[in-house]
């Protein structure tokens, strides 16, 4: 009887014992700044910058943006983590709260501003943004984008594979949401040095100023030189507008004309060329009105635009048996093949919906 009360004395101070230690154990201390929670992060960001930009300029009828140019802008980004704060969540859990701040560099807001009215015609952009923004719990001013961001702290004592592995655990739907509108910023920053706009092709900046002022006087890049347009009015029985300095200098040049229509047309390698890259960028405008006419208009007018192809091939053969040679057939066969087509863009286009 005495020895098993001895044994149970034991038991009971060893217990005693290891509850003592158990208790006096210290907790694990938890941290809130972690490098790889901010590469994690940025890694996030970046992908999804890079995605959206691939993604538009896929499905960019018109081709404006290059999504490699917008891709290197935004890693000139300043991607930024303050530092964290820990806190308790609704259900008394650790949470760490801290602040995302994107700054996107001022030549590059600058340029993305300029470039806007491009791909969002006369709206203010900055007043669309601040709109997306307010559902995704961002802001910004001047080009700098803050977001709240609420992660899992991470113990002190936690090994490398287990860090990385709490490093990714923050609200990873509502960066990826970050990054979507991120990218949507620097859309216009992507913007080519030269678009095609009604089949001609402009300069970046003519063709803002087009775009802002469709009453501007610009000049697409494309135009012909003035001996192409000699050789084009001359071609179609036009003569060209002639200074009237004096009268007699009218008719001396008028003579010249009706004297080089005389002679077989030389049509030079360059105005060929020039024909070819005017028709290739108006065939392209057209089928791109054409594939984003709604579905039903599309239908309607489907007789209408074979019957249209029909006469404009026919027309467009006809001018080209007028031609002293074969050079000379292709490039009426083309200007009037352009002619056409632009003119039937225009009448597209008010179908078109916007």
């Amino acid at each position: 009887m005495k020895k098993s009360i001895l044994v149970y004395s034991i038991i009971s101070v060893l217990s005693l014992a290891a509850c003592s230690r158990d208790e006096s154990a210290p907790s694990p201390q938890l941290s809130c700044n972690s490098e790889q929670l901010h590469n994690q992060i940025q890694q996030t960001l970046q992908t999804g910058i890079d995605n959206n930009a691939r993604q538009f300029a896929q499905k960019d009828s018109r081709q404006f943006v290059d999504a490699e140019k917008v891709i290197g802008a935004s890693h000139e980004l300043s991607i930024a983590l303050s530092e964290g704060k820990l806190d308790k969540d609704a259900n008394g859990n650790p949470i760490c709260n801290s602040e995302l701040k994107i700054t996107i560099p001022a030549n590059i807001w600058q340029q993305t501003q300029v470039n806007a009215p491009l791909l969002f015609g006369k709206s203010d952009f900055i007043a669309q943004l601040n709109q997306q923004l307010q559902g995704n719990e961002v802001t910004q001013r001047d080009g700098v984008f803050t977001k709240a961001v609420k992660y899992a702290p991470v113990a002190s004592n936690t090994n490398a594979a287990s860090a990385a592995n709490a490093a990714s655990n923050f609200d990873q739907a509502g960066i990826q949401t970050f990054a979507t509108v991120l990218g949507n910023a620097l859309l216009p920053f992507g913007i080519k040095d030269t678009v095609v706009i009604a089949g001609h092709t402009y300069n970046r900046a003519d063709a803002i100023t087009l775009i802002t002022n469709p009453n501007a006087k610009v000049s697409p890049i494309d135009q012909p030189s003035p001996s192409a347009q000699m050789a084009s009015a001359i071609l179609n029985g036009h003569i060209p507008a002639i200074g009237n300095d004096n009268q007699t200098d009218s008719n001396n040049n008028a003579d010249k004309i009706s004297e080089n229509n005389s002679k077989p047309v030389e049509i030079t390698a360059s105005q060929l060329q020039l024909a070819r890259d005017n028709n290739r960028n108006a065939n392209s405008v057209i089928n791109t009105h054409w594939r984003n006419l709604d579905d039903t208009v599309r239908k309607t007018l489907q007789q209408e635009e074979q019957k249209w192809i029909a006469r404009k091939n026919s027309q467009c053969q006809e001018k080209a048996t007028k031609a002293d040679t074969p050079a000379h057939a292709e490039f009426l066969r083309l200007e009037c093949d352009t002619q056409m087509t632009n003119e039937r863009i225009k009448y597209l286009s008010g179908y078109a919906l916007h």
